[in-house]
């Protein structure tokens, strides 16, 4: 007997794995949940197999369901080319372009190109999400966004990516730090047990500490503790509470001449960091992100840019 899954089971499928509950994947799916449980269970039955334990809370997937929910994901997604296709030979370029960004790029860059792009093209509407690394490399691989921008290199099987652009790091200093006094700064002032971090988990906190002496292992303010995704709290709390924290050089580029007085360059080996596009390996809307990279990569300093290829496959 020929198998008769149809589109509409396979997106109860993955939203019932994304949800391990019936009431939110319904609910997600704009669906009852009676007619969600009858449909999964009709898919079950027609396939001679348990998709779901649903004797766990939350419902865990079988090892076959693993096998059966990975392929169908492939299969929306080989669907949904179909549209992608067809939008290519269309003059008119629209669409919902689905954009997951980190917190520590987002401030600075959004507001550089989106109004020029809104202009460009109106009939493609930029849905932008601010997210951690971990959760963008997830959306993507999930499909359930198109393309995010973060910083690279980060390594994952089945993404590729493409550089954007270079920015390099600054201190941002009280004028009651010692550090002020000097004009240019060594990346070995930088103390961990001085210097205002973002929360556990941010890259760009990694990334400061990756810069400072492998001796250096704990961070601790002993009567305060902060915990941000934002630099912009991070300078308040400079301006506030002293010390002094590490900015990337579009957050500079935000500040006000008088703020521009606690900015200190560093000498020597001077860090920075790569800000990239990245999509899923058979990624779809190629128009639509074109459009959104080249507008991008024309809103930037002619100075944080250095030569930029084609994406490049980071798949381990």
């Amino acid at each position: 007997m020929a198998l008769t899954m149809n589109l509409q089971q396979i997106e109860y499928l993955l939203s019932l794995n994304k949800h391990r509950n019936f009431s939110s994947a319904a609910e997600a799916s704009f669906v009852t949940q009676p007619a969600m449980t009858i449909q999964i269970k009709k898919l079950e039955d027609e396939l001679g197999v348990v998709l779901f334990d649903r004797t766990k809370k939350p419902l865990m997937v079988t090892d076959v369901g693993k096998e059966i929910i990975n392929q169908a994901g492939t299969i929306l997604r080989e669907i949904h080319k179909i549209k992608d296709i067809a939008d290519s030979f269309n003059s008119d370029l629209s669409g919902k372009l689905k954009v997951g960004i980190i917190p520590t790029i987002a401030p600075y860059l959004i507001p550089l190109f989106i109004n020029s792009f809104a202009e460009k093209y109106p009939g493609i509407i930029l849905d932008i999400q601010e997210a951690i690394t971990d959760d963008i490399l997830a959306s993507l691989k999930e499909g359930e966004i198109d393309v995010g921008i973060i910083v690279t290199p980060y390594a994952m099987k089945g993404i590729i990516s493409e550089p954007l652009y270079y920015e390099k790091f600054f201190a941002y200093v009280s004028k009651e730090h010692p550090l002020y006094k000097k004009r240019k700064l060594e990346t070995t002032d930088i103390d961990l047990n001085d210097v205002w971090l973002l929360k556990e988990g941010n890259c760009f906190r990694n990334q400061i500490i990756n810069i400072c002496s492998s001796e250096q292992k704990e961070v601790v303010h002993s009567n305060f503790q902060y915990e941000s995704l934002s630099i912009d709290a991070l300078i308040r709390i400079v301006e506030n509470r002293k010390g002094f924290t590490v900015i990337p050089e579009l957050a500079v580029n935000d500040l006000d001449d008088k703020k521009k007085e606690l900015v200190k360059p560093f000498k020597g080996f001077i860090p920075e960091r790569e800000v990239s596009l990245i999509v899923e390996r058979n990624f779809l809307k190629k128009r639509l992100i074109d459009k959104l990279k080249a507008e991008i990569t024309n809103s930037i300093p002619r100075k944080m840019k250095k030569l930029v290829g084609d994406l490049i496959d980071t798949a381990i």
